[in-house]
């Protein structure tokens, strides 16, 4: 009885056959994954509580390093005046802006634009909540780990500008060179140096334009009790309250959003700017700065993606031979 010779098997082309198989199995367990409950479906997956915690971390640590400043005195509070140089940044805004445009925004008021302007003043500090909830009512809550360190490192980085470069609000730079303020028939501004004294400061210690009107108008010191508490008066660049709008900005998922969002961030910089607490120039400055530490974020997240996809296929090309060894024998 004649034996049957089995056929010759390519070996070559049996591992192309094992490649193509590994990488059906690698994508539909990765596509599994990346959806709830494993079922492959678009929606994105959840972010873990504690990926959701770290990116928390930051912005978390910010505000309570802020909220602590008259404790700890890391930057400058309204009584260490001898830190600030007062013609820094509004020079600078002068020089770029020559026709002043904190001064021409704020020249027009009424009663109804002051109430518009405090709007988002009260709407800051509930961003870092809202946006979120945001997120997962739309679901797509996996974008907020990257707003949530977005938020911490553009903060953290804002902080290390008003270390280094304290600047004093519009308000209360127009104030003091509006005022000759002599005291013992001498004029305070020149005997120290360009700088006002601490009672002076502490004198002009207000709100800013619109909010001492809304003040007068309820009856109430309301906005006084607020910002005449600010830990850190000395900050007025970059803007923090446009650096928090953009972090969201740039991280909203659809073009459309941005497009949308677009009109509230230029909500908050005339806000600022109408109330006299920055100047046009602190506002670019946040945009830039925040944009700046978005894309290098992503080169960083891009850059560990590469270096981790490429660990994966040394490891797959690694069990693709030991396999291939085993089936050829």
């Amino acid at each position: 009885m004649a034996s049957v010779q089995k056929p010759w098997k390519d070996p070559t082309k049996q591992q192309q056959q094992q490649q193509q198989l590994t990488f059906r199995v690698t994508s539909t367990s990765s596509s599994s994954s990346s959806s709830p409950g494993g079922s492959g479906g678009s929606t994105a997956a959840l972010p873990c509580l504690p990926t959701v915690f770290c990116s928390c971390v930051p912005c978390l640590l910010f505000i309570f390093v802020y909220a602590i400043n008259d404790s700890v005195r890391v930057l400058p509070r309204a009584a260490d005046f001898h830190c600030v140089v007062l013609h820094n940044v509004s020079r600078l805004d002068g020089l770029l802006f020559p026709f002043g445009p904190h001064r021409l925004v704020a020249s027009v008021h009424g009663l109804a634009l002051d109430a518009l302007s405090a709007v988002p003043y009260l709407l800051h500090y509930l961003i870092p909540l809202l946006y979120p909830a945001y997120l997962h009512a739309t679901g797509r809550f996996d974008r907020t780990p990257r707003f949530l360190w977005l938020l911490g490192c553009s903060m953290w980085v804002h902080y290390l500008v008003w270390f280094l470069l304290p600047t004093a609000p519009p308000w209360l730079q127009d104030n003091v060179d509006r005022s000759l303020v002599l005291v013992g028939g001498r004029d305070l501004n020149a005997s120290s140096g360009g700088r006002p004294p601490v009672q002076l400061l502490l004198l002009l210690h207000r709100e800013g334009c619109a909010f001492a009107r809304l003040d007068r108008w309820t009856g109430l010191p309301f906005f006084y009790g607020i910002f005449s508490g600010n830990p850190v008066p000395f900050a007025s660049f970059p803007s923090g309250h446009l650096a928090w709008p953009t972090c969201v900005l740039v991280t909203l998922p659809s073009a459309r959003e941005r497009r949308w969002f677009w009109g509230y961030v230029a909500w908050v910089a005339w806000a600022t700017m109408y109330s006299c607490h920055h100047y046009l120039v602190d506002i670019v400055a946040a945009i830039l700065l925040v944009a700046l530490i978005d894309r290098a974020m992503l080169w960083l997240n891009k850059t560990r993606r590469k270096q981790r996809r490429y660990k994966n296929a040394l490891n797959s090309d690694c069990l693709l031979s030991v396999m291939t060894s085993h089936c050829l024998e």
